[in-house]
């Protein structure tokens, strides 16, 4: 066969070289553009933070210590028999480590296929009354078979101004839900979204790379959407609620995230949801590669259920044409985003390389567009960095650097697997197999429930012991299934 050299081509479709210099660098302007936008974003961010004129979050993280803070309740949704095992942590933790000024309920709403003896144990705590101000309530719903219902059948009783919503393996920072209060009181958002980080990292590299991507996107590309789209989105814990609000919008059980889907709805309303990274929480680590890829599956074939259910009623709504874009943005530009970014971390890298048509012989505007964009990169790789640095505990600052900066190195396999699963998602959902929940497993070390729950039973009325003074247990590491 007669090698395209002999005709004269220097490219498979025998096009003028410059032609081809200039195809392509229309393409990855477009993907450059929409690849720094995020920087762009990080950039206004960080002049607003100089100039004083600071964003939500970033200034006072108090409330009145008089009393006159309004009262909040606690909701934490659990499955047993799956969540017995870290349920008990869950409720000493927040009973006795999370900071409020008034009056907290803490509210656990349960399901169970069957009845549990753990279940007594939980029934003792009823009605206690925990020092200051502080009251567990236990609720089991007994026709419930999910998530969403056990949060339905609790969220009409309350009547506190805020709610907020933990999943049962959270353990919010003791000042996290006063950031997110603080935070919502001074914008007129509905609801504050704070951030996730893993808590037992130290249980495997699996861990310590998923609390990297966790940093990265809660500090920085979520703040980015912020301001990009003007609002943020539910991610179905660690989020403060305006309560009358929230009980206008019923969980949906036949979602496979029922909290992208109240985000939209409450999105089409007019509404506006806050990001708040500060107020943190620490969630467990994925028992492996395959739980993780599991879950991330799930979640990607939850958004797309959700962005097909909505896609076209955004365009009829009231909504100002700001507020559409920001829709759109956070549903619509998904796939387009995805691909600009395999395209400038992929495929242009292998493009450009000294092994196939090397960046010097392009086009100056070629190589300035590629420049502009890898030093753009470099800003939000170093933002991050120093985010971490001002936000992470000075003990773990050292390998929480380390991990975020190979995180932005191996940016590129990051960006395949998450093409790769948003395939799949994709595909599933249109063929109308996207399945049940699979129950994510979870790495947990702790004592026994029996032995820990047994001695905060026993406190009844007086505050908790903290957890390095209280009884112990033979310590243990074990996979604990997610929240079905």
């Amino acid at each position: 066969m007669t090698s395209l050299w002999f005709n004269g081509c220097t490219n498979l479709l025998c096009l003028p070289p410059i032609l081809v210099d200039h195809f392509y660098f229309a393409i990855m302007l477009i993907a450059n553009v929409l690849n720094c936008l995020v920087a762009l974003a990080s950039i206004y961010r960080v002049i607003r933070r100089q100039s004083f004129c600071r964003p939500h979050g970033e200034n006072d993280d108090k409330l009145p210590s008089d009393g006159t803070a309004p009262a909040v309740t606690v909701v934490v949704a659990c499955y047993l028999p799956n969540e017995q095992v870290i349920i008990e942590s869950t409720i000493e933790h927040i009973l006795l480590q999370l900071d409020w000024p008034s009056d907290l309920t803490l509210h656990i709403v349960y399901n169970t296929p069957s009845a549990l003896p753990f279940e007594e144990t939980l029934r003792r705590l009823e009605g206690c009354h925990y020092a200051p101000r502080r009251k567990l309530r236990i609720t089991k719903v007994d026709a419930s078979t999910s998530k969403a219902e056990n949060l339905n059948h609790i969220l009409p009783t309350i009547t506190d101004e805020f709610v907020v919503l933990y999943d049962a393996d959270h353990h919010p920072d003791t000042n996290s839900l006063v950031r997110l209060a603080s935070a919502l009181l001074r914008s007129e958002y509905v609801a504050m979204q704070g951030s996730t980080y893993i808590r037992n990292k130290q249980a495997s590299l699996l861990a310590r790379a998923v609390d990297a991507e966790f940093f990265v996107t809660h500090f920085i590309y979520f703040p980015a959407m912020e301001i990009l789209g003007g609002t943020g989105y539910f991610g179905g814990s660690n989020a403060l609620w305006r309560t009358r609000v929230l009980q206008q919008y019923p969980f949906d059980r036949a979602r496979l995230t029922e909290d992208v889907d109240v985000s939209a709805r409450a999105l089409l309303d007019g509404h506006r949801i806050g990001f708040c990274p500060k107020a943190r929480s620490g969630e467990l680590a994925p028992a492996g590669p395959r739980a993780l890829i599991s879950q991330r599956l799930r979640w990607f074939m939850g958004w797309e259920q959700v962005t097909h259910a909505y896609y076209w009623k955004v365009f009829v709504s009231g909504l100002s044409l700001r507020a559409k874009a920001g829709f759109c943005y956070l549903f619509h530009l998904r796939w387009l985003l995805l691909f600009a970014a395999a395209l400038a971390a992929v495929i242009n890298p292998v493009i450009t390389s000294p092994f196939v048509y090397p960046l010097m012989s392009w086009t100056m505007e070629f190589q300035v567009c590629v420049m502009t964009a890898v030093v753009l990169y470099g800003f939000v790789a170093l933002l991050a960095l120093h985010h971490s640095n001002v936000y992470e505990e000075r003990r773990r600052q050292p390998m929480a650097m380390f991990s975020i900066l190979i995180f932005f190195i191996i940016g590129w396999l990051y960006v395949i697997i998450h093409i790769t699963l948003q395939t799949i998602a994709f595909v599933k959902v249109a063929l109308g197999r996207e399945g049940r929940w699979e129950v994510t497993a979870r790495l947990y070390s702790g004592t026994s429930p029996a032995v820990r729950l047994g001695a905060v039973a026993g406190t009844l009325a007086e505050p908790l012991l903290p957890a390095a003074q209280a009884p112990s247990g033979r310590a243990r590491t074990t996979v604990v299934p997610e929240t079905v």
